[in-house]
């Protein structure tokens, strides 16, 4: 049949008040056997069909509703549950995730203070071997300043000892010049009194040749006179002789006169000796003196940088209790923090645990409801058909109700169904343990 027949059929159905079908199905039982029926025309006899027909329709209709009612209170409350265990699960994985974001900030933080320290102990350690560099190179210029000391002594002291003997060279030359000198004086000396010997010879000669030639008193007188010059110049001469002679003896045992050059070198030799003694001792002090400013220096700069090196130590110990203290504050913020969220967590999870069960008592009473109904709608649906109509008897054969199966509509059973929830009891006993021991872990 059409629909459209179907809604005339059901309008035509509320005109006569034959809508509900529990008044209507005592009439077979009312209406008498034994009486004899009027026969019904053909036009009452299609009528009553009509009226079977959208008797059996609307019962099919509201068993179809009810069936839909049925299915969407299951669908809705499935929805529902799937939406709280979304929710659940949606709490649970933004937990994580903040669990993780904050592990991995703290990972992230003590990783930035694990490269700082490691940044300061390299410079800790490439400022040692600078220092290690820097002392190798001190004692390696200490080295080298020493042995230019040693090679200036070095060569000073070749350097004296080619002056003393170039000086000795230029004495021993002064000596031989002087040596010569003197006697060019005597070779002189000599050939002079030779000359002059020789020179008064040939003047007595001649003048005796005169006083032969001329023996006249002028002569005599002139001659008397050279005479007498002759003699006063020979006593001169033999003065000055005698002069030049103690002279050149004096210059020839001043000359000859080893122990006193053997004195004067040895006093010379003493001089010098005191000299170098003197300057070497000069030296030994100098240095001495200049290693202990030296040393003087090293220590006061030691003691410098050790203090400077302590307070280095002391502002890197400050600096990294404070660190700590930071660290620490944050880690109890941090797990103050986290302490809050378990707290809500655990007492959302336990409202989620009430409602559940609340949801679970529901759910049993729908239960035992949807059981109670199955059976008073089994009951219900028990037709008597008619005996004399044909008709209706073998449309009645044909037609056959399709009741509501709620077994075959459930996921789970009851036995699983408390599993889970004898399960769920323990997840969140197992919570509340872990939440009870982390706060007295916070505690202590």
């Amino acid at each position: 049949m059409d629909p459209a027949e179907l809604i005339d059929m059901a309008k035509r159905a509320t005109e006569l008040k034959s809508v509900n079908y529990a008044d209507e199905q005592p009439q077979p039982e009312v209406a008498p056997v034994k009486k004899k029926k009027k026969k019904l025309t053909k036009a009452q006899k299609r009528e009553l069909r009509l009226q079977r027909e959208l008797e059996f329709k609307k019962l099919e209709i509201t068993e179809h509703l009810k069936r839909e009612l049925e299915l969407s209170k299951r669908s809705a409350k499935r929805g529902k549950e799937d939406w709280e265990e979304i929710c659940r699960e949606i709490k649970i994985e933004e937990l994580k995730t903040e669990v993780l974001e904050w592990s991995k900030k703290t990972q992230r933080v003590m990783q930035q203070k694990d490269e700082k320290v490691q940044s300061l102990l390299a410079d800790i350690e490439s400022t040692q071997e600078l220092h290690k560099r820097n002392f190798e190179r001190h004692l390696q210029v200490l080295d080298f300043a020493i042995s230019c000391y040693n090679t200036l002594l070095e060569v000073s002291k070749q350097l004296y000892e080619s002056e003393a003997q170039q000086l000795i060279e230029e004495f021993k030359d002064e000596l031989n010049a002087h040596q010569k000198i003197q006697d060019g004086f005597r070779v002189n000396c000599e050939n002079i009194m030779h000359a002059t010997n020789l020179v008064v010879e040939n003047q007595m000669l001649t003048d005796y040749e005169i006083f032969v030639e001329k023996q006249d008193n002028e002569v005599n007188t002139e001659i008397e006179k050279r005479f007498c010059i002759r003699d006063a110049v020979i006593a001169k001469m033999k003065t000055l002789h005698k002069q030049l002679i103690d002279f050149i003896n004096s210059l020839v045992n001043v000359s000859l006169d080893t122990k006193k050059y053997e004195h004067i070198h040895m006093l010379m030799d003493r001089q010098r000796n005191f000299v170098i003694e003197s300057r070497r001792l000069n030296d030994i002090e100098f240095r001495l003196t200049r290693t202990a400013g030296e040393l003087q220096r090293d220590l006061v700069h030691n003691e410098v940088e050790a203090q400077r090196k302590l307070a280095d130590l002391r502002l890197e110990q400050e600096y990294f209790l404070q660190v700590r203290k930071g660290i620490e504050r944050n880690i109890n913020y941090d797990r103050n923090v986290t302490f809050e969220k378990l707290q809500t967590l655990s007492g959302e999870c336990y409202g989620m645990l009430k409602d559940y069960q609340k949801l679970l008592k529901y759910g049993e009473l729908l239960l035992s409801h949807a059981a109670n109904c199955r059976k008073l709608q089994t009951e219900s649906e028990k037709v008597v058909a008619p005996k004399n109509e044909d008709e209706t008897s073998i449309d009645d054969a044909t037609f056959q109700l399709e009741a509501l199966n709620l077994k075959a509509h459930i996921d789970i059973s009851e036995e699983e169904l408390s599993k889970h929830m004898h399960l769920m009891k323990n997840f969140w006993h197992r919570q509340a343990l872990a939440s009870t021991q982390n706060l007295l872990l916070a505690k202590e």
